[in-house]
C-alpha cells in the first residue's frame, strides 16, 4: 500500500450505523450503508462509485490528486507499486485503517506519515468503500479512457487573482457547482525572481477560504501568464523560467512522475467523457518559449493609453515564436484526438484584433501558424478560453476559418480593468468589471448547446453567448 497522508487528527469510530453526510458539489447528501466489499480479488463496483465520493470529499486530495496520480506530498496510487501490503483489497483495507508512522515500508521521497483514516471520521461501511476505490485505482489506469469517462457539464475559468486582495469570487463560484475549474493565468500576482517569494505569494491564495473550498470539491486545471511566471510581460527572456515552472507545479500538486515535470513548460491536456460527450481541455503555454515583444516609444505609449491601446507592436519577423517546436508538434498530436469539444486555453488573447497589449496579434506569423494547424487537423469544436486581458470580451473570427472560431476573454476576478479598447471582432458589449466565465453544456440534446458567460462576483451576468455544437464543425 502506498499510505494515506497524515492530516489533522481527528478523533474517529468504526461503531457508527449511519454514514456522515458527504459533500457532492455544494450539496450535502446522507447514504444509506451497503454491503461491504469481501476482501478477494474484485470489489463491488456501487462501493467503488462510493469510495470516490468518499476520497474527493475528503483529504485524500491534497496529497494524492483529484484521481489518485500522487505529487510532492504522496505516492502515486494508480501505478501498480505497493509500499504497504500486497495490493490485496484486505491489505489496502488495513493501511487506510491504521495508518503508518514516519519512515515505515519503503523508502518515498516525500512526507512518509499518516493519521488512521486520513484524520478522518469514517465508520465500517466509509473505509469499505474508500478501500475499494482506492484499490481500483491502478486496475482502471489500465483500462483505455476510464479515468476520464466523467461527464463534465459545468465549467468555472478564469484568472488574475491579487492575493493581496479579498477574493469573495470564490464563494459566488463555490455557488455554482462546477465540476472543472480551469485557471487562465495569473493565478497569482507575483512578479518576482525570488522562488522562495513566489510559493509565499500562492499560499496567500490557498489560504483563502473560498479558494480552498472550492479546490476541495472541484478539479482544477491550469496554466500560467506573465505575473504567475515570474515577470511581467516576460516570455523565454525569464532566467527563473524552469524554477517558476516547479514552484508552479508544486503548487498545483502536479504528480512527480507527470511529463509537465520533464518538459519545457507548463502545457497540458485532458479529454473527459465517453464519446458523443467527451470534452477536451487543452491548455497552452504561451510564456516559457515566446519570444521578444517589440515596443513604441515612451511618448507614443503615453498617446495610445487614453485609446485603450497598449506598448507593443507586431513582430512579424520569421524567427518571432510564441510556442517552442515541441509544444506544436504536442498541439498537432492533441487535436488529432478525438474529442466532441475542444477548449483551448491560450492564456493571452487570439480572435482579437491587434490592442497593442499582450496577444497572439502581437506574432501574426504565429497566430496564422495556429489557425492553419486547426484548419488542417480538422479539429472540430473548438472554443478558445483567454485572459490577461485590460477588458473583458467575447470575440468572433469568421474569416480565415471553417466555422466561427469564438474566444471568451476574462478580465481579472477581483480588480476592476482599464479603458477598453478596439476589437473589430467583438461580439455585443465589452466590460471592465471583475468576472469570472461560466459554462454550461447540455449533452442531452441530440445538437448540445453550450451557454457561455461571464458573470460578476455578485453573480450577475455581463456577457453571454450560446453556442451549438453542430456550429463548431468543419465545413
Amino acid at each position: 500500500m502506498r499510505y494515506i497522508p497524515r492530516m489533522l487528527p481527528l478523533r474517529f469510530s468504526l461503531r457508527r450505523r449511519w454514514r456522515r453526510a458527504l459533500p457532492l458539489g455544494a450539496v450535502s447528501v446522507l447514504l444509506p450503508a451497503v454491503a461491504a466489499p469481501a476482501g478477494g480479488a474484485a470489489a463491488d463496483p456501487e462501493a467503488v462509485e462510493r469510495g470516490a465520493v468518499i476520497y474527493r470529499g475528503g483529504t485524500c486530495p491534497v496529497c494524492h490528486h483529484w484521481e489518485g496520480q500522487g505529487n510532492r506530498r504522496g505516492p502515486d496510487l494508480t501505478d501498480d507499486e505497493w509500499l504497504h501490503g500486497d495490493g490485496s483489497l484486505t491489505a489496502v483495507r488495513r493501511a487506510i485503517e491504521t495508518g503508518f508512522r514516519h519512515g515505515a515500508g519503503r523508502r518515498f521521497a516525500g512526507k512518509y506519515e499518516m493519521w488512521p483514516l486520513g484524520g478522518m471520521d469514517l465508520d465500517e461501511v466509509d473505509v469499505d468503500a474508500l478501500a475499494a476505490y482506492v484499490w481500483s485505482l491502478h486496475r482502471r489506469r489500465r483500462a483505455a479512457g476510464t479515468r476520464t469517462r466523467e461527464v463534465v457539464s459545468r465549467i468555472a475559468f478564469g484568472g488574475g487573482a491579487d492575493q493581496d486582495r479579498s477574493q469573495p469570487v470564490w464563494d459566488t463560484v463555490l455557488a455554482l457547482r462546477p465540476q472543472l475549474v480551469l485557471m487562465l493565468g495569473n493565478s497569482v500576482l507575483a512578479e518576482t525572481d525570488d522562488m522562495v517569494q513566489l510559493r509565499r505569494q500562492y499560499d496567500k491564495l490557498a489560504a483563502k477560504p473560498g479558494f480552498a473550498e472550492l479546490r476541495r470539491q472541484s478539479r482544477f486545471l491550469a496554466t500560467w501568464n506573465d505575473l504567475d511566471f515570474g515577470r511581467e510581460d516576460a516570455g523565454a527572456d525569464f532566467p527563473r523560467r524552469a524554477e517558476a515552472q516547479q514552484v508552479f507545479l508544486d503548487f498545483w500538486n502536479e504528480p512527480h512522475g507527470s511529463q509537465r515535470r520533464r518538459q519545457s513548460g507548463v502545457y497540458t491536456a485532458q479529454r473527459f467523457g465517453p464519446p458523443g460527450r467527451r470534452l477536451q481541455i487543452i491548455l497552452l503555454d504561451t510564456r516559457y518559449d515566446r519570444g521578444p515583444l517589440w515596443r513604441v516609444s515612451a511618448e507614443e505609449a503615453a498617446e495610445r493609453r487614453p485609446r485603450g491601446m497598449g506598448p507593443y507592436l507586431p513582430n512579424d519577423h520569421a524567427r518571432a515564436r510564441m510556442l517552442s517546436e515541441e509544444q506544436w508538434h504536442w498541439l498537432r498530436e492533441q487535436l488529432q484526438q478525438p474529442a466532441d469539444l475542444r477548449l483551448v486555453v491560450t492564456g493571452i488573447p487570439f480572435v482579437m484584433e491587434f490592442t497593442g497589449w499582450e496577444s497572439w496579434a502581437n506574432m501574426p506569423l504565429e497566430r496564422r501558424r495556429l489557425l492553419h494547424l486547426l484548419r488542417d487537423t480538422s479539429a472540430g469544436g473548438v472554443l478558445l478560453l483567454s485572459g490577461n486581458a485590460p477588458w473583458s470580451d467575447i470575440s468572433r473570427l469568421d474569416a480565415d476559418f471553417p466555422y466561427p472560431l469564438w474566444d471568451i476573454t476574462t478580465g481579472s476576478m477581483n480588480l476592476r480593468g482599464v479603458v477598453i479598447g478596439p476589437n473589430r471582432h467583438r461580439v455585443g458589449s465589452s466590460t471592465r468589471e471583475p468576472n469570472f466565465g461560466y459554462m454550461e453544456i447540455d449533452w442531452t440534446e441530440a445538437d448540445p448547446t453550450i451557454r457561455i458567460e461571464l458573470r460578476s462576483i455578485a453573480n450577475r451576468s455581463l456577457l453571454r453567448q450560446s453556442v451549438r455544437l453542430s456550429e463548431l464543425q468543419p465545413k
